[in-house]
């Protein structure tokens, strides 16, 4: 999969749909099954136009949590390795390596 367009994204509202933007380029179009649920087509538009810092942003924190366990104030060590394989899976699938 090639890269995706990168952000910020942005939600505009047009002609009383929402779209998601990077820069003038028109991303995404939100409907909801529900023609009258215009609260759900902005929630969904914003939530999409998210993305991109939600996918940096796991990134960064799973750059952190390499090869490291998460220590507590009382100075307890968890294991992260589930933590891991579930940011890596999200990523994957951001990335459009995984369905």
């Amino acid at each position: 999969m090639s890269r995706f367009t990168p952000g910020p994204w942005l939600v505009k509202e047009e002609n009383g749909s929402y779209g998601v933007f990077s820069n003038d380029a028109l991303l995404a179009i939100t409907l909801s099954d529900d023609i009258q649920d215009k609260d759900a087509e902005k929630a969904n538009a914003h939530l999409m136009a998210t993305a991109p810092r939600l996918l940096e942003v796991i990134e960064e924190i799973k750059e952190h949590l390499d090869n490291n366990m998460i220590v507590t104030e009382e100075g307890l060590k968890i294991n992260d390795s589930h933590l891991r394989e579930s940011m890596i899976d999200a990523i994957l699938r951001a990335e459009g390596h995984r369905l």
